[in-house]
């Protein structure tokens, strides 16, 4: 199955609006209603997976000084499909002063399933990102499947980020080592630019990187949701970084019950 969909918000009389709003089974986006200044998109999902073979395109566009939350309904599970790998390309361009918050449900890579995703960003010097991704790698009582994300964001024409990162059967050895996961299930990452004022070291469970051309990047590892979130609450963000009170704890869910000692690493 192929898709697309696009997205796109502009400033108009001092209110977001949703200038385009289009998409094909499976990514269905739906206008919610919420209070304040910030327009609000869900992708609701029209059919199962994605599933192997699958290929989606989502483009969303912020124009100068509009403000627009992303999120979806409930999170995906990558089904084996046909046995070819399950992509997904995510496009995120902020004009000036503009900000987006990207904030899907987790991904659950089941076993055997093959997932390959790619989110590039686009935000202008003075606009404002807040990224959070969640892979949870393997059912409850299974071994994951094989997945490979990579975030590439760049600022002004200026490369901030390009990281690369794999799980599974098909990623280097020692990907559930203590330079890897630690054995971890749920790997969480969350990028907030500008990066917040306060210095934040990394810990156990929990890989910091302030990249030299700005932006912060928090990665953590657990083998389930409270850990994962834990993790991530110590990782404050000032009000002013996103458009309301946004959790920083992702909605992951337990696949396990017991904390890992380790951080993650990125590849």
């Amino acid at each position: 199955m192929r898709a697309t969909a696009v997205v796109r918000a502009e400033l108009r009389h001092g209110r977001t609006v949703l200038a385009e709003l289009r998409g094909q089974v499976p990514l269905l986006p739906r206008e919610v209603s919420v209070p304040g200044d910030t327009a609000e998109v869900v992708f609701v999902g029209g059919a199962a997976g994605p599933i192997g073979g699958d290929d989606l395109m989502l483009r969303v566009e912020v124009g100068a000084g509009a403000r627009l939350r992303v999120r979806t309904a409930a999170a995906a599970v990558i089904l084996i499909g046909d046995g070819t790998p399950a992509r997904q390309r995510v496009d995120l361009v902020i004009g000036p002063g503009g900000l987006l918050e990207w904030l899907p449900e987790p991904v659950v890579v089941a076993a055997r399933a093959t997932f390959h995703t790619h989110l590039r960003a686009e935000p202008a010097s003075d606009a404002r990102l807040f990224v959070q991704e969640a892979l949870v790698l393997g059912r409850a009582g299974e071994p994951c499947g094989d997945v490979r994300s990579r975030w590439d964001v760049v600022v002004g024409g200026r490369p901030v980020l390009r990281q690369q990162s794999a799980y599974g059967p098909a990623a280097h050895p020692g990907w559930r080592g203590p330079a890897g996961t630690a054995g971890g299930t749920v790997v969480a990452s969350r990028l907030t630019l500008p990066a917040p004022p306060d210095r934040l070291p990394s810990a156990p469970g929990r890989a910091v990187c302030d990249p030299a051309g700005g932006g912060r990047l928090v990665t953590v590892t657990a083998r389930d949701a409270m850990a994962a979130r834990r993790a991530l609450a110590a990782a404050p963000i000032p009000a002013d970084q996103v458009s309301r009170a946004t959790s920083s704890e992702p909605a992951v869910p337990s696949n396990s019950t017991s904390s890992v000692p380790a951080g993650a690493a990125v590849r």
